[in-house]
């Protein structure tokens, strides 16, 4: 288990320089690859609550820094991903301008006079 979450870790750091490259599709690969340990953890996890694996204390304490310094990881990840949006949203608004300026609505009507008189 420890050996997992350890790899774990490594993604995490991986996926900060990836975010940080801007280098989306690394990131989609480490983003599965993360999935498939995220399953094996959660597959001993099942096995250490049914009682067929367990875990001495020397692991619980080796793994507690690590899960920590997952979680601070994940947190900071998190963070890039949603700087890297709001810029994403920011540069799409100024290129691409608001829907409502190129219908027009009741008030283009209400503010221009259309006459039909040739």
């Amino acid at each position: 288990m420890l050996t997992l979450h350890k790899r774990l870790l490594e993604l995490a750091y991986a996926k900060e320089q990836q975010l940080i490259e801007n280098d989306m599709a690394a990131f989609s690969t480490l983003v599965k690859e993360e999935a498939k340990l995220v399953r094996q953890i959660s597959q001993k996890e099942a096995e250490r609550l049914q009682g067929t694996y367990e875990l001495d204390d020397e692991e619980i304490e080796e793994l507690r820094p690590v899960l920590f310094e997952l979680k601070r990881q994940n947190e900071l990840n998190a963070t890039l991903l949603e700087q890297s949006l709001r810029y994403i949203t920011w540069h799409l608004d100024m290129i691409m301008p608001e829907a409502d300026d190129f219908t027009y609505g009741q008030q283009a009507f209400e503010t221009r006079s259309f006459s039909r008189d040739v």
